[in-house]
């Protein structure tokens, strides 16, 4: 810093360390939210689900964000373990779903060195239409300039079929931009398989989407967004997904970002203390 001290130098340099830690602990919990967000489906013919009020399942969530500085320094590595409960709250006339989801436990790191996370976490309340999509999302400890946080409602959503589906067959469903007024976005699903996951019986779909976040953008800069997820082939609740991201946002300056996450419901006899591969994705190079 020109004509400052040492001393001054050191504090600036703790400060501006110190609060990008905060806010990337502020991030990877909203990330880790998105992983938990579509615990619950629509009762369209023959994509019907069967869902309680009061049941609260549990959830398990790793999540790998790797970057570089912007002016190419050095690389940045972001990883986050969290557990989190989701008490249905409401079942609307109308079919849409309300939950707090609550995060029980949280552990981050960047590059290795471990960062602090909030202790006065508040719920975070979803509502999802009966269409599966989340149509308001209230995080009381978000920060309001948090472009993130619009994002978690398009990741979180799980657009139903239109129809009754079989193997193979694939859907698109529309969605407002959250970051482009009046602009639209498509998310594309596909039914590909059947497939017994922690034990259950699951239907297992994929999901894309590649939009802008901003104005003038090159194709090659778009957000791509790529899911895979298995759904209880009886209930249509979520029982596992996993999520990658390229060109995703940080609260900070960065570039070439890339998010991996992992997360699963925490079921009896099968996965109630880790889960391996969430284990293998936060140690990957």
């Amino acid at each position: 810093m020109p004509g400052g001290s040492n001393n001054e130098v050191s504090h600036t340099l703790w400060y501006h360390t110190r609060m990008r830690q905060m806010r990337v602990a502020q991030v990877l919990l909203t990330v880790g939210a998105l992983a938990t967000l579509a615990t619950a489906q629509t009762s369209e013919p023959g994509w019907s689900f069967i869902y309680q009020k009061g049941e609260a399942p549990r959830f398990r969530t790793y999540i790998r964000i790797t970057a570089r500085n912007p002016d190419d320094t050095d690389d940045i590595k972001l990883t986050v373990r969290s557990t989190s409960k989701n008490t249905v709250v409401d079942i609307t006339p109308e079919g849409s779903v309300v939950w707090e989801q609550l995060d029980e436990k949280a552990e981050a790191t960047i590059n290795g060195m471990t960062l602090p996370v909030p202790d006065d976490i508040k719920p975070v309340v979803v509502t999802f239409s009966s269409r599966g999509i989340v149509t308001k999302r209230v995080n009381p400890s978000a920060d309001p300039a948090d472009l993130t946080q619009k994002l978690v409602r398009v990741f979180g959503s799980l657009p139903v079929p239109p129809m009754g589906v079989k193997l193979g067959d694939t859907w698109e469903t529309e969605l407002p931009n959250p970051m482009l007024k009046n602009k639209q976005l498509k998310v594309r699903s596909t039914f590909v398989a059947k497939e017994s996951v922690l034990g259950v019986e699951c239907l297992k779909v994929q999901l894309t989407a590649t939009f802008p976040y901003a104005y003038g953008l090159d194709e090659s800069d778009y957000l791509q967004f790529n899911e895979t997820y298995w759904l209880d082939a009886k209930t249509r609740q979520l029982i596992r997904a996993s999520y990658t991201a390229k060109n995703a946002l940080l609260p900070f300056p960065a570039k070439n970002v890339a998010a991996q996450a992992l997360t699963s419901r925490i079921i009896e006899g099968q996965n109630e203390t880790s889960d391996p591969d969430g284990e293998a994705l936060l140690k990957a190079k």
